[in-house]
């Protein structure tokens, strides 16, 4: 062969190798993009696989978390209703006891005596009630009178005070100087009628400049008060 042929010759191998190795690198990029595919679509399976789970367990939190707070909602209630049914046993069986020892303190009051120079002497239900819880003999004395009858009512006499009684206004003591005073107006059977509470003290009491002693009664009230300089006055003040 002569030199030009030779040229021709090595030209055209040159050509087909770099075709083969054009081809190559194109079978090589196409195995590497399948290769990066695969490891891709793996990837994306996988954050899908994840992202399934936390959700899973994201809802399963969920369902505890509201099964815990219904749970907790349930006793809460449970306690509430408990509680409530334990106060209202409470208040009835305090209100049955208060009940039962009122009833004992009547029972247990004493309703009769025997007094030298005047004898037997025998209050009624509401005067023993009043004369006991008042104090009994110790604070009013033995009984100085048979009990008086005044209109619907009683007036029961002791050493120490009066104890007026009425069914529309109770039993209530009257003592001291307001005492006086509401005899010289006829007492229950006056003006005035009966007590409708305790003689108390007023105005800071009898100690206190313009203060003292007062006694309510149906249609008035008298005072004994402090004029300032220790002595003392008297007002009937009607209703």
């Amino acid at each position: 062969m002569n030199t030009n042929t030779n040229k021709r010759i090595a030209a055209a191998v040159g050509a087909l190798a770099a075709t083969a190795a054009v081809l190559v690198g194109c079978s090589a990029t196409q195995d590497a993009a399948k290769d990066a595919a695969s490891s891709v679509t793996s990837a994306a399976k996988g954050a899908g696989d994840a992202a399934k789970d936390a959700a899973t367990k994201a809802t399963d939190a969920a369902k505890d978390a509201a099964g815990d707070a219904k749970d907790a909602a349930k006793d809460a209630a449970t306690k509430a209703t408990d509680a409530a049914k334990d106060t209202g046993t409470n208040a009835t069986d305090a209100a049955k006891d208060a009940a039962t020892k009122a009833t004992d303190a009547v029972k247990g009051a004493i309703d009769k005596f025997d007094v030298p120079g005047v004898g037997e002497v025998k209050l009624s239900a509401p005067v023993a009630e009043a004369f006991s819880k008042l104090g009994g003999e110790a604070r009013l004395g033995l009984p100085t009178a048979a009990p008086e009858t005044v209109g619907d009512g009683v007036a029961q006499a002791f050493a120490n005070g009066t104890i007026f009684s009425s069914p529309g206004t109770g039993a209530h003591l009257v003592q001291g100087e307001i005492l006086r005073v509401y005899n010289e107006h006829q007492g229950a059977a006056g003006p005035l009628g009966f007590p409708t509470s305790d003689e108390a003290q007023t105005g800071g009491g009898p100690k206190a400049a313009n203060g003292g002693w007062v006694g309510e009664f149906q249609n008035g009230s008298i005072t004994w008060l402090n004029t300032g300089n220790g002595t003392f006055t008297g007002t009937v003040t009607p209703k």
